[in-house]
């Protein structure tokens, strides 16, 4: 049987099913009270997608979270979806916290990061949508940095109506990132019906996250695909996700909610080589 078989693999899209995430828990952290829905990584069948070498759906218990742990090189972007994350950097002597809207971007520079993160929420489960990917700065970045975009600081970008688009990163936000190849990210909610169109721009992905609802991808002349943020093989997370490809002169792909609201994260990227890379899970 192709492990592969229930991923669609268009010109112009690609859908990636909830069979294909890995639920990160108690064995993978050491921790209890942690779990976290990886859709890209090294348990998950796509181990790459264009400049992120992670992508997790994380959710902590009150008051759990994973202690004190080594990270080198890369940068971690933490968008807080419900509750309150608290980020302690005892290397650096950096702490910090990330409310619900806020952006946090955990640098973790060459000399590194020995931090910890947990739940500061009395009595909420908290939810944070993590990118992981390596800075393309020149040179690189020497000690860690944390910095955080606030919720009341996010763009709100007119669409269409019945859509609420803030932007976290791109050309109206002022919040910075060390990847120039990492273009917008948006939150976008859509009431029931609405629409929006979209157009990757040519060489460019675009992942397409479903966090409540159910939005429909629609291109000309063809059937419109699902996104589902439930209906996962996993008690958490969304049951699909989502990337659209772009080419010069690519067709526009419309956005819609069906039967009731809906909530969709789109984040741009440039594309290079590799963009979706599979690979057998690790399972050690």
């Amino acid at each position: 049987m192709d492990p592969f078989a229930d991923i669609q693999l268009d010109t112009d899209l690609t859908v990636i099913g909830s069979g294909h995430f890995f639920r990160v828990g108690e064995e993978q952290f050491g921790v209890r009270g942690l779990i976290a829905i990886e859709s890209v990584g090294p348990w998950a069948s796509v181990q790459r997608m264009g400049p992120f070498l992670m992508v997790h759906d994380a959710f902590f218990q009150p008051g759990f979270g994973i202690g004190h742990h080594p990270h080198r090189t890369n940068e971690r972007l933490f968008y807080i979806l419900a509750g309150r994350v608290e980020h302690d950097d005892s290397l650096n002597h950096i702490r910090g916290t990330m409310n619900e809207g806020d952006l946090g971007r955990l640098t973790e520079g060459v000399r590194g990061m020995l931090h910890q993160e947990w739940n500061g929420a009395d009595g909420q489960v908290t939810r944070a949508f993590i990118l992981v990917y390596h800075p393309d700065t020149h040179p690189p970045i020497p000690v860690a940095e944390f910095a955080v975009l606030r919720a009341a600081d996010r763009v709100q970008v007119p669409e269409a109506r019945g859509i609420e688009t803030l932007e976290l990163v791109g050309p109206k936000s002022s919040f910075g990132l060390n990847h120039s190849g990492l273009h917008r990210y948006t939150d976008t909610t859509l009431t029931d019906g609405a629409a929006v169109d979209v157009t990757p721009g040519a060489d460019r992905g675009l992942l397409l996250y479903p966090l409540d609802g159910t939005v429909l991808v629609a291109r000309d002349g063809r059937d419109a695909l699902e996104l589902n943020a439930t209906g996962s093989v996993h008690p958490e997370g969304p049951a699909n996700l989502a990337v659209a490809w772009g080419a010069k002169g690519g067709p526009a792909m419309r956005l819609r909610a069906e039967a009731g609201p809906a909530r969709v994260l789109r984040i741009e990227f440039q594309r290079g080589g590799g963009d979706l890379v599979f690979g057998e899970t690790y399972l050690g």
